[in-house]
């Protein structure tokens, strides 16, 4: 269920490209992937609507600050309103934090279904999951010979068949 509600929100929130992504910006993308850096969209075909992923953050936010507000609601009540007004301030400030953490959830999601969308094209006798990490260190090594673009692709499959 959750991984259905997940593909639901970045089918929503993200348009994504059908065109293929070149296999030289496969490999780069799967090799920063696997390092843990934030790739830009446009790599693999893919951008956020910003509108829609705030509208998405608001929903999701509301199911959590509802049912709290009315179990704390009794608490407010008897307190200072300075102190409310305080907590209302920092209650914001941790919304605007978790929605940059929400972007790159939602980012690093996307990144991976496109990367993994892009293998099954590229690489359809090789399992994402058991060889992404040996492409990348295969690719690491071609940059670091100097294999051009062309003879990558042999290159990186020569490697695989070894």
């Amino acid at each position: 269920m959750f991984e259905r509600l997940k593909e639901n929100l970045i089918s929503y929130i993200y348009n994504i490209s059908k065109q293929p992504v070149k296999l030289s910006e496969l490999l780069e993308a799967n090799a920063l992937f696997n390092e843990g850096m934030k790739l830009d969209g446009t790599r693999l075909g893919f951008r956020l609507r910003t509108g829609k992923a705030y509208l998405v953050f608001m929903i999701l936010i509301q199911i959590i600050v509802i049912p709290l507000s009315i179990l704390a609601h009794e608490l407010f009540a008897m307190l200072d309103c300075h102190a409310s007004i305080i907590v209302a301030i920092v209650f914001t400030a941790f919304l605007f934090g978790i929605f940059n953490y929400f972007k790159d959830w939602t980012r690093d999601a996307v990144t991976k279904e496109r990367i993994k969308q892009m293998w099954v094209l590229h690489f359809p006798h090789f399992p994402y999951n058991e060889f992404n990490i040996e492409v990348s260190n295969i690719y690491e090594k071609a940059k670091d010979d100097d294999i051009k673009q062309v003879d990558l692709e042999r290159y990186i499959l020569d490697n695989l068949s070894a």
